[in-house]
């Protein structure tokens, strides 16, 4: 007998060791202990069912360890650590997970026995009020005659103009218009960006609803600011990247508080001409013309510090379709009450935006609350503060994608997502704009993994943000959804 109970001390051991371990996480939930955080222990995650899956007690992973410990075995341990502390950048990030997918893609359009798959979408229709895109839809028809515009506003996952460069093709295809649209002075994702290369000098104070604002400065409609400590510069070069972005005829300069003086601008880096800023603190716009009717490039160079207050660049080519790409990197949306309403009107005034999209959303899914009925309150005044700045522009709200998340050795939708498509829902009804569901459009449950694991991939392996493809394929199902939704209009 008493070698039996010999025999049985481990498994007891084991047992109550368990049990401890499960209880001590429980109740330490969330506590910090020598810097690390306590999580709640889950012995059964790799066998129940994707059903039984608690809300509240989902146990997340860290979706940049994933990527940097089996995408990138071979990186120093240095950049593993960075990655965990959030030091390291955001661009290296998207570059180095990127640049593994297209090696990925090579191996696999080279591979004879390896088939092209695309992952099931469905054809979602837009919904909510439709009846407030008549404003869109009327400017539409007269695209001929007028420059009509799309504001494009959306976090990480709109940057680099890559979903928005595939909305705007789609338009001016459709309804003429040539070139880029509005371009900031100075911008995060110059590296990655495809439809334009821009590049600026080091001298510019920059303020935005990213990076802050602690002079609390007027920001301009894409929510930055650029002010010159000397003479500073900004260049802007084309690409042929898509076939309607080659080249422009006009750049207009768009700033504020200036001081009587001249800016020297080129195009084509042709010999630099001078233009007279006008004085005054509302908003202002000097029309450039290229010579002999067409430029690939455009430069602007200020005369001396604090010039003048400045925005953006727009690049334009004749009336149609305008879709300017306004990326604001780890926002929820809620970055709109740091813009003037005043800034809102102006450039509503000078620049006919007749439609607003608005895509956030997939920071605001790191908060577990079912409700959320603080931030949806806080985007109903700011959804509602935008059409009284705007009262004949339609909007869309687009619902939150995808995004998976690590489950033992699955991904899966990441519960906090069907959570938060409701109370975004919810916020379009209150504030009777239009609403497109892109979760159900890129294919509902699950669909982030398969559009990881398409070939070639439509999603990055942190199983948030899309890749080059599926950034393209973003943008032409928004246009279609949008399209599809005026020629019923009609």
């Amino acid at each position: 007998m008493h070698s039996q109970n010999q025999k049985n001390k481990p498994v007891i051991l084991i047992a109550l060791t368990i049990v401890f371990v499960i209880l001590l996480s429980h109740f330490l939930s969330g506590v910090n202990i020598l810097g690390y955080s306590v999580k709640p222990v889950d012995l059964f995650m790799d066998i129940e069912p994707d059903s039984l899956i608690s809300y509240n007690n989902f146990n997340k992973v860290n979706s940049l360890e994933y990527t940097f410990s089996k995408l990138f075995p071979d990186q120093n341990k240095k950049l593993h650590v960075e990655a965990l502390t959030g030091s390291v950048s955001l661009d290296l990030i998207r570059s180095l997970i990127d640049g593994e997918h297209k090696n990925r893609q090579i191996a696999n359009l080279s591979s004879e026995t390896e088939e092209y798959q695309v992952p099931p979408t469905n054809n979602v229709p837009i919904t909510g009020n439709l009846s407030q895109m008549k404003y869109f839809f009327d400017a539409l028809k007269k695209s001929g005659s007028e420059k009509i515009r799309i504001a494009h506003y959306g976090d990480s996952g709109v940057e680099g103009d890559a979903i928005t460069a595939n909305i705007r093709e789609d338009f001016q295809q459709k309804f003429g218009g040539k070139g880029v649209g509005f371009l900031s002075i100075t911008s995060q994702d110059i590296t990655f960006r495809t439809t334009t290369k821009e590049s600026f000098s080091n001298n510019w104070s920059s303020s935005s609803v990213v990076t802050g604002n602690p002079k609390n400065m007027p920001l301009g409609i894409n929510g930055e600011l650029a002010i010159p400590q000397g003479e500073s510069w900004v260049n802007y070069q084309t690409t042929s990247w898509m076939p309607y972005l080659k080249s422009f005829n006009m750049a207009r300069v768009f700033y504020s508080n200036a001081k009587p003086s001249t800016v020297y601008y080129s195009f084509n880096n042709n010999t630099n001409q001078s233009a007279i800023l006008q004085p005054g603190n509302t908003l202002k716009e000097l029309k450039l013309s290229a010579p002999g009717g067409s430029a690939e490039s455009f430069k602007l160079t200020t005369t001396f510090a604090n010039q003048a207050y400045f925005y953006g660049v727009s690049l334009e080519d004749g009336n149609g379709v305008y879709v300017d790409n306004f990326p604001w990197r780890g926002n929820t949306g809620l970055g709109f009450t740091n813009i003037p309403e005043s800034s809102f009107i102006q450039f509503g005034n000078m620049l006919n935006y007749k439609l607003i999209i608005l895509e956030f959303g997939a920071n605001e899914t790191s908060f577990s609350s079912s409700k959320n009925t603080w931030y949806a309150n806080q985007m109903v005044k700011v959804i509602n503060n935008l059409k009284k700045a705007f009262p004949q522009t339609s909007i869309i709200l687009i619902g939150v994608g995808d995004r998976g998340i690590k489950r033992g050795t699955r991904f899966i939708t990441d519960p906090n997502v069907p959570l938060l498509l409701k109370v975004q829902q919810d916020i379009a009804n209150r504030t009777g704009i239009a609403f497109w569901n892109l979760f159900e459009a890129m294919g509902g449950y699950g669909a982030m993994e398969k559009w990881v694991n398409a070939n070639p991939p439509l999603a990055l392996m942190d199983y948030t943000h899309p890749s080059w493809q599926g950034s393209a394929k973003l943008g032409d199902m928004i246009a279609n959804a949008i399209l599809q939704t005026y020629y019923n209009y009609k």
